[in-house]
């Protein structure tokens, strides 16, 4: 698979490079901000084939590195990735393109979560043969069994499986390896390599006195599955939830849910060491889960073999221990008691891969698969690769994906008798710091509010509690972007140290040094495109809309239009509020206005408006955004006095200088229809344009 390697560039913007899979997210950002929501949706698919299960329950990373994050709020990158990956878009709907030709090489998956569905996905790609093999009577793994429907809706776990499953992969369910099948009897049946992803669906035990003697003590993993299931254990009235990561959350938010009349989770450190995701724990305390921090368990209480209470002690934090956080230490005489009748432990999971000792070297008293390389996953078995939360312990969905995406790409080097890969040598790719000078230029844009149940709602049932974004607000998000890396680039053989760009940039990013020479940080730089335009000597081309490609938008418009006239050519601002709807309102009612949109009126330039007349366009006008939606609003007169050059250029051609236009964009949709039935008429009413031949600028 082309673009498969998990390799970091230094100039990735910082959401590319804080992915475990390297999602482009700049890319598919940007599509939408241009409302081209199917090219979106296959650039999410790219890399990931969980995109609907991403967009809802991923840690998100690249939000954290989103260098927005610094300006106000990161991205909301994961509510874009759902908004495309949940649309139907026609554009989006091929399937993903088998290799060439069949390797004839059959491979066995061992557990259908994250990370070998995404095993399974790339090599029946690269063209191998897929059986995964599931002890569960389901797929899907810990996505199925331990994630709640009000987070992941089932059907949407459903149809993302069979979308794979479409690649020619078989299954076979309740089957579990180490039982009647060891990994030796695959390679008997013919499979030449064997990927081993359980996952890790056994609970840790509390080791506190109480926990084996009454009823209502359950693993938070046993919980969950029993829910997912449909079943579930009895629901107590008051419920304790011991731990402090997503799985405790879910918990707690399930007994709500089954009918617990208060939830307490009980955690050994702070809120600021607490593991799970800060959207999980806001929305547990929402829905009225209390939360009590620097609390450990000590003893679980009982009366006639059922549970009564929790016997805690208070915490306080001492030295940092070897997960780097504050180890928490016991206040003396600080023991108090929780009244409650369910405990469910949640303080952690681990693999069960004891019935794989003897085919396969285990660490850790047998309870993970050692690997020999953590990059190729490849392990002491000829043929054998393991990843994800059985070689790693609990990792995040998007980790286990990158690991099944790793183990793919090195058993297609290892079917193909050549060396498995090694990562490229690490480069120092990072979210560099802004300057509060920066920042404080920067327009500040609000991040979208995601839409949700109100809380009574929630708790009737487990209907799905987040929605996607609309279109409206997935366009003015994605419209947020600063567009990491494709802005301003400067030819040192043309620069002439003129300043202009000094001179004309909104931000103030470009600066010199003592001899003159104009440098522009690449990834300070928000390419509004205005030195780009200004520069006398063209020795600025900017990444987002490059000049050339402006050039392209324009003979494509006009290559299109030949047998449409009056031919009028419209560049319109993509921060204005309009939707696909209001483009294809616009296609419909005037076939003869040909769109060009851009990130921004400041990057079209003076040629670029003669180049429309020049390559057959009657008529052209310019749309500008709103001024509320402009990220750099100050610059709309540079815009005007490019429009008054070309006009001026335009009548000493002999061409009336009405046929161009300076239009303000209405607050929702592209354009007033009163504005351009006006210039539709004018321009019949004029002579034919004389538009071949007109001088350049």
């Amino acid at each position: 698979m082309e673009g498969s390697e998990l390799s970091m560039k230094i100039e990735y913007p910082p959401c590319k490079s804080a992915c475990p899979i390297v999602t482009d997210a700049r890319e598919y950002v940007q599509l939408i901000a241009e409302r081209k929501f199917g090219a979106a949706l296959v650039a999410v698919r790219e890399q990931n084939p969980l995109p609907r299960t991403c967009g809802r329950i991923c840690t998100h990373p690249c939000e954290t590195a989103c260098k927005r994050g610094q300006v106000d709020e990161p991205i909301a990158i994961a509510a874009l990735k759902r908004f495309v990956a949940d649309g139907q878009w026609k554009e989006a709907q091929a399937k993903p393109a088998f290799s060439n030709r069949s390797s004839g090489q059959r491979v066995a998956v061992i557990g259908s979560g994250p990370a070998g569905l995404s095993a399974a996905h790339d090599m029946a790609l690269l063209g191998h043969h897929v059986t995964i093999f599931e002890a569960l009577p389901v797929l899907g793994g810990m996505l199925r069994v331990g994630v709640p429907e009000y987070r992941l809706p089932k059907n949407v776990l459903d149809e993302e499986i069979q979308s794979i499953l479409d690649l020619g992969i078989e299954v076979r369910t309740g089957v579990r390896i180490g039982e009647k099948i060891k990994i030796a009897d695959l390679f008997g049946e013919g499979f030449k390599a064997v990927f081993v992803g359980i996952g890790a669906h056994r609970g840790r035990r509390l080791r506190i006195p109480g926990e084996d003697e009454f009823e209502g003590v359950v693993s938070a993993v046993f919980f969950l599955r029993s829910v997912s299931q449909g079943g579930g254990p009895e629901v107590g009235r008051k419920v304790a939830v011991i731990g402090g990561g997503n799985t405790a959350i879910h918990s707690a938010r399930c007994a709500l849910r089954m009918g617990a009349e208060a939830v307490h989770i009980v955690y050994r450190r702070s809120g600021d060491e607490m593991p799970a995701a800060q959207e999980e724990i806001e929305e547990a305390v929402y829905e009225g889960v209390q939360i009590s921090y620097l609390i450990s368990p000590l003893e679980i209480l009982g009366e006639g073999g059922k549970v009564s209470g929790l016997k805690c002690i208070k915490n306080r934090l001492g030295k940092a221990d070897a997960s780097g956080r504050r180890r928490p230490e016991a206040v003396p005489g600080s023991e108090f008691t929780l009244a409650v009748d369910m405990v469910i432990a949640a303080i952690g999971q681990e693999p069960e891969a004891s019935f794989l000792a003897g085919e396969l070297e285990l660490t850790e008293k047998g309870k993970r698969i050692h690997v020999e390389d953590p990059y190729t996953l490849v392990t002491t078995h000829p043929g054998v690769f393991a990843g994800g939360d059985a070689v790693t312990g609990p990792v995040t969905l998007v980790e286990a994906i990158a690991a099944g995406k790793r183990a793919a790409i090195s058993i297609d080097s290892y079917l193909k008798g050549e060396p498995l890969p090694s990562p490229a040598p690490a480069e120092a790719v990072e979210t560099k710091e802004l300057s509060s000078a920066l920042i404080e230029k920067t327009r500040k844009f609000a991040r979208c509010k995601k839409i949700s149940l109100p809380r009574g709602q929630r708790l009737k049932g487990f209907d799905e509690v987040d929605a996607a974004l609309p279109e409206d607000l997935a366009i003015r998000e994605a419209l947020r972007c600063l567009h990491c890396y494709l802005g301003a680039r400067i030819d040192k053989e043309k620069c002439v140290s003129c300043l202009t760009c000094v001179r004309v940039c909104p931000l103030g990013i470009p600066t010199t040094n003592k001899m003159g020479e104009v440098t522009i940080d690449p990834f300070a730089c928000q390419a509004c495109g205005m030195c780009a335009v200004e520069c006398p000597v063209q020795a600025i081309d900017i990444r987002l809309d490059a000049r050339s490609e402006i050039v392209e938008k324009i003979e494509k418009a006009l290559g299109e239009s030949q047998h449409t006239r009056p031919a009028i050519v419209g560049f319109f601002d993509l921060h204005g509020n309009f939707g696909s709807s209001d483009m294809e309102s616009l296609r419909q009612d005037y076939p003869n206005i040909l769109p060009v949109m851009v990130f921004g009126l400041r990057r079209i330039d003076t040629s670029d408006i003669l180049k429309a007349f020049e390559h057959g366009a009657d008529a052209v006008f310019l749309a500008g955004c709103p001024p509320d939606a402009d990220p750099f609003p100050e610059v709309e007169g540079s815009v005007k006095g490019r429009i008054a050059r070309a006009r001026a250029i335009l009548e000493a051609s002999g061409v009336d200088g009405r046929c161009l236009e300076f239009f303000d964009m209405p607050e929702q949709g592209l354009v007033k229809k009163e504005q351009i039935d006006g210039l539709i008429q004018r321009v019949k009413e004029l002579r034919p344009s004389p538009q071949k031949g007109l001088p350049s600028q």
